[in-house]
């Protein structure tokens, strides 16, 4: 019996175990019922004179070849690269069978968007609507299972999207953590993105467009019975990036 087997390639598809056996018997092919995939997959083998322990004797057009953990690999391309020559992959890849999509290594689909969003959400304490553009960036760039995401993964998503501004401090006596709106010291990051004070932009109540947090905005304020008033600096909704 081969060790670590997770799918078949079968007919240019790779295939989880199920969606293997339903391919076979959709070929014709009988395989036997209450037994595991790997045994049924043996016995029909042997039925139809196929030498399954030399995959060379034959094509996987015609029946089924192992894949084993080992063999398993998706490329991320999508995935922004922080390093010149850094490739993004994880050792697993889906089954193409018909609407299957289930993971052959983890043995089980990823989650729907919600999910993952919930996960986000509460695996790294971000803001509902942060955690939601999060998750959709991750499964945009492949990472939709929460196995295959790290916490630098989740700091750079954040990074492309206005949110606030957060960082972490003890404080008191006795001490307490607290999320603070503004860095304390000139080295603090952003709790969400990982980021800088300087890297964030705040998003324009007026004008609704980012500005760049060390920039100056102003915007004309006209009050009833003026004509016009000098420049104020625009509100902010502290929205940053």
């Amino acid at each position: 019996m081969i060790g670590g087997v997770v799918g078949y390639t079968y007919q240019a598809e790779n295939l989880c175990p199920s969606c293997t056996l339903k391919a076979m018997r959709a070929n014709g092919i009988t395989v036997q019922k209450g037994k595991s995939h790997e045994d049924a997959i043996r016995r029909a083998a042997q039925k139809l004179d196929v030498d399954f322990d030399d995959e060379s004797s034959y094509d996987s057009g015609d029946f089924p070849k192992a894949v084993t953990e080992q063999m398993c690999e998706t490329e991320l391309n999508e995935v922004p690269n922080g390093e010149q020559g850094v490739r993004h992959a994880i050792s697993d890849e889906r089954c193409t069978g018909d609407k299957c999509g289930k993971w052959l290594v983890l043995g089980e689909k990823s989650p729907t968007e919600a999910g993952l969003t919930r996960w986000v959400r509460d695996e790294y304490e971000l803001p509902q609507a942060l955690a939601r553009a999060v998750a959709g960036k991750l499964r945009e760039w492949g990472l939709s299972h929460s196995e295959f995401i790290s916490e630098d993964n989740v700091r750079q998503a954040a990074a492309e999207f206005p949110h606030d501004y957060a960082t972490v401090h003890a404080v008191g006596n006795p001490q307490r953590v607290e999320l603070l709106l503004t860095p304390e010291t000139d080295d603090d990051t952003c709790f969400h993105c990982g980021q800088p004070w300087e890297g964030h932009a705040f998003i324009c109540n007026t004008c609704q467009t980012e500005v760049p947090a060390v920039s100056l905005h102003r915007h004309p304020i006209v009050a009833k019975g003026q004509r016009k008033l000098p420049l104020a600096a625009a509100r902010s909704d502290r929205s940053s990036r």
